[in-house]
């Protein structure tokens, strides 16, 4: 748990050291610190959630115990665990999610297709799947995520992601795309293609 706590304690700090040296450069003063601020309490979410794994293991180990000792009936003790986990699966705990990932620039991983050839058929749908960012991706500033949903790509009412150009289907922040983007390889997602070599899409695109 200490070991946990350190290493969130320490993001905190490289946040904070992050935010002051980068960053969208078009980006207002508030915006700014809107994001290094939300950025902050998410990682202090993230401490608190370890805190309540925790006590969760605190009082497993005390039930077992007690039922252990037979000052607990097994079935009393199903019975209150099956009601509180109903309660506490009707108002779930919000979580952060923030991948871990090799350099997104290092290019081994990147995938290279023809997407240009394709794209007037599949309308860039791999730009409509969900994914999360990276630290990376945070400290450049650049890629939005949806403060809603820390950190997730951030997506327009349609379901795309906003840096897709809705006219071309083209990336306006190519350069700089995240690490799923540039690992993903749709050839074989039956999600985009029933054929990828003879170029027929998924009827449901």
């Amino acid at each position: 748990m200490s070991t946990d706590r350190s290493g969130l304690m320490m993001r905190v700090a490289e946040v904070e050291q992050a935010a002051s040296l980068k960053g969208d450069v078009s980006a207002s003063p508030l915006q700014r610190d809107l994001e290094r601020g939300l950025r902050f309490a998410h990682v202090m979410m993230s401490i608190n959630q370890l805190e309540g794994r925790e006590g969760a293991i605190f009082a497993r180990a005390l039930a077992e115990l007690l039922v252990g000792k037979g000052m607990l009936a097994q079935e009393e003790l199903q019975t209150m665990m099956s009601q509180v986990r109903q309660r506490m699966e009707a108002q779930p705990a919000p979580k952060v999610m923030l991948a871990r990932t090799e350099d997104k620039y290092g290019g081994e991983h990147t995938v290279l297709l023809d997407c240009a050839s394709r794209i007037h058929i599949c309308k860039a749908k791999c730009c409509a799947l969900n994914f999360y960012l990276t630290d990376q991706d945070l400290d450049e500033g650049i890629v939005r995520w949806d403060y809603g949903r820390p950190y997730w790509i951030q997506k327009g009412e349609d379901g795309y992601c906003v840096h897709c150009d809705r006219g071309t289907w083209r990336c306006r922040v190519h350069s700089y795309r995240p690490y799923v983007c540039r690992a993903y390889d749709c050839r074989n997602d039956e999600r985009i293609w029933l054929d990828f070599e003879r170029m027929i899409p998924n009827p449901e695109l």
